[in-house]
């Protein structure tokens, strides 16, 4: 196979293309996505005894949102070192909107998942005394605390960008086999028949065109969140995207096919965070995140003094990070689920302060005038660990001659409301640009589970960000937890062959692309099909919706669907790929749609305030089911936390433990 380029060279396809080629491959687990959860996922079932292969569309050693490396490790709350245990947690937290069993089994296990990283090689702890005397070492354990000093809450991963070669390694010795450039693209259910037991998968090599059917007992769908429905092209985003652009949301678009229910669709993205307008991630002056607890000066150098969560100035640097009255600890910045673990952060008048002159534009992160240790925590600790900053800022800037001892960095210029709307991000003006949505923070839906990380689909499991848990401690902790019980159920499941229709029918799908490239009717490209839904989604699915303006959307995609999708082509693997994301961008894309009508409806009835809805796909139909509030401690379920999650790992406890599965 060859393409033309745009200097009208011929370039032969670097690998041999075998569109047509078909491989069978038989396995007990099946993991979709070998990021952090998905590599996670794999290693659990292994150990379990289970057949495991992983499939992902990159090279697994870096592969996911996490393969770059990750700074800080979140929310180690099950230990005897933290205030508050994960019961306490989420016992005094407000959980409404989310689901809190997914959440409660993710924190419970952060500790436990950090602990195996360590064993598989990760450097967590200052053995080196480089933070001798630090408030951010604790003594005890020689690890690194982040946010919080007074207790271990949150831990700086003082090896933090080795963190997806660790897992890699872990799983070529527990014997994994690897499906490094292979795209899953749909699920295989028994009989072929939408919600039924989920059987296997299909997808293809995206160098050799060769085409693969895997037959599975359990599935673990890993493939992380569903990004760029709203923005177009990767180019403008650039090094301002928070995730891996590969994550389009494969596993979400394929599981809703499949039958699986969905939730929190309704919320399609959001207006802050991450956006297409925003500057590198961590490669401007901010005091959040992985800058945090870092000084920020006007243009005068007059410092911008910080307040705690009553809105009291705090005296200097160091009671940045340490409670305050009334708060059990100092949170870190995902998913805290009791309100009061936020953090301090700048003073909440800074605005009206700038308007007025008090303090004048631009502001200034000032790593020099922080303590050393510091300001060595942040550049050389965290940016130099984070995935998103490591090489592209940390390394370049240093390489060009960034000195945290004597430069400063400026903050982006922004309005001034938007230094508070941001609450310290400082990668962008968070407005500018509305109907451009961005996914984070579970704002981009993701799969209904069970206690067992189980979707409404028997043999289907969920772990990482396409549960909606975002983070590394989150991706790895649910992502053990998901390969347990996807194992589990391997063990008692029957094999079933899959329904060859359903596999003809996923198999004349992706090569359909192929077969037309050449032909006259195939003139549009997959970027045009990637910015023509997006174009849909930022007119009908902006800011401001309406039951009318979705409904339009809708018939839009479908016209879509109807015409120009039909009019794609690809001319290698490569292509082959950026167009079958394209088909499930536009998937996704209906889902949003049809979840914001469904909000929409639903708000003019009289269901019981904090219902929750969930949507899925039956006979091809759309059916919406709903659950009352902390329906996960309800019947069938057991009425505390601890109880379910003691009962979903019986057997795994039982197992380390050398008892054997009774």
């Amino acid at each position: 196979m060859e393409y033309q380029t745009e200097q009208s060279e011929r370039l032969a396809w670097p690998y041999p293309v075998h569109y047509g080629t078909v491989n069978q491959v038989q396995v007990d687990v099946l993991v979709v996505g070998g990021g952090l959860a998905g590599g996670c996922a794999g290693l659990a079932a292994l150990r379990r005894g289970q057949s495991v292969a992983v499939a992902d569309k990159a090279p697994i050693k870096r592969s996911g949102c996490g393969g770059a490396g990750m700074d800080h490790w979140n929310n180690v709350l099950d230990t005897e070192k933290t205030p508050m245990t994960p019961e306490e947690n989420l016992e005094r937290g407000n959980v409404r909107g989310r689901q809190g069993h997914r959440d409660y089994i993710a924190v419970k296990g952060t500790w436990d998942a950090l602990m195996e990283m360590e064993k598989l090689g990760l450097p967590i702890r200052d053995k080196d005394g480089d933070f001798e005397g630090a408030a951010t070492l604790d003594k005890e354990t020689k690890l690194l605390k982040a946010y919080d000093y007074q207790d271990l809450i949150a831990v700086k991963l003082r090896g933090g960008q080795y963190l997806k070669p660790v897992i890699y390694e872990g799983l070529l010795r527990e014997g994994a086999t690897l499906y490094e450039r292979v795209m899953v693209t749909g699920l295989l259910t028994e009989g072929g028949k939408q919600g039924a037991r989920v059987i296997g998968a299909a997808g293809f090599s995206m160098e050799t065109g060769e085409f693969y059917e895997f037959h599975t007992k359990s599935v673990v769908i890993a493939s992380g969140y569903a990004c760029t429905i709203w923005t177009y092209s990767t180019e403008i985003t650039g090094n301002s995207y928070r995730w891996d652009p590969n994550d389009i949301g494969d596993g979400l678009a394929m599981a809703w096919k499949a039958g699986a229910k969905v939730f929190g669709m309704e919320k399609a993205g959001t207006t802050s965070g991450t956006h297409p307008f925003a500057w590198p991630r961590f490669g401007v002056g901010n005091p959040h995140n992985t800058w945090y607890p870092c000084t920020i000066v006007d243009n005068n150098g007059k410092e911008i003094p910080w307040e705690d969560i009553h809105g009291e100035r705090l005296k200097d640097v160091y009671a940045r990070n340490y409670p305050v009255e009334g708060q059990p600890y100092c949170g870190s910045t995902i998913s805290d689920v009791w309100k009061g673990a936020a953090l301090p952060g700048l003073i909440h008048d800074l605005p009206e302060r700038i308007r007025s002159g008090e303090y004048e534009l631009p502001l200034w992160a000032d790593l020099s005038g922080m303590p050393e240790e510091e300001r060595y925590s942040i550049w050389g600790l965290m940016i130099g660990n984070e995935g998103k900053s490591r090489y592209t800022i940390y390394d370049l800037y240093t390489r060009e001659g960034f000195n945290p001892d004597e430069d400063m960095l400026m903050c982006p210029i922004m309005l001034p409301e938007s230094y508070q709307k941001s609450k310290g991000w400082f990668h962008g003006e968070p407005d500018v640009v509305k109907p451009w949505r961005a996914e984070s923070g579970g704002a981009q839906g993701e799969l209904a589970v069970d206690w067992n990380l189980m979707t409404s689909l028997d043999g289907l499991f969920v772990a990482g960000a396409s549960s909606g848990l975002e983070g590394s401690s989150y991706a790895c902790s649910s992502g053990f937890y998901a390969g347990n019980r996807a194992a589990e159920f391997a063990q008692t499941a029957e094999e079933a062959q899959p329904d060859p229709e359903q596999v003809e029918a996923e198999y004349e799908r992706i090569y359909a692309p192929v077969k037309r490239t050449g032909t006259p009717e195939a003139y549009v490209s997959w970027k045009e099909l990637w910015g023509g839904s997006a174009r849909v989604m930022q007119q009908c699915c902006g800011d401001f919706k309406t039951v009318p303006v979705l409904e339009h959307g809708l018939k839009w995609l479908d016209s879509i669907k109807k015409n120009e999708m039909q009019r794609t082509y690809a001319r290698n693997p490569h292509e082959l790929a950026r167009v079958i994301e394209d088909e499930s961008r536009i998937t996704i894309s209906e889902m949003f749609l049809q979840a914001c009508i469904v909000k929409a409806e639903a708000e003019k009835s009289d269901l019981p305030d904090g219902t929750y809805l969930f949507n899925q796909l039956i006979d091809d139909r759309l059916v919406t089911t709903y659950e009352e509030p902390e329906y996960w401690l309800k019947a069938p379920y057991q009425d505390s936390y601890l109880k379910n999650y003691r009962d979903c790992r019986r057997k795994e406890e039982a197992a380390d433990a050398g008892m054997g599965e009774k």
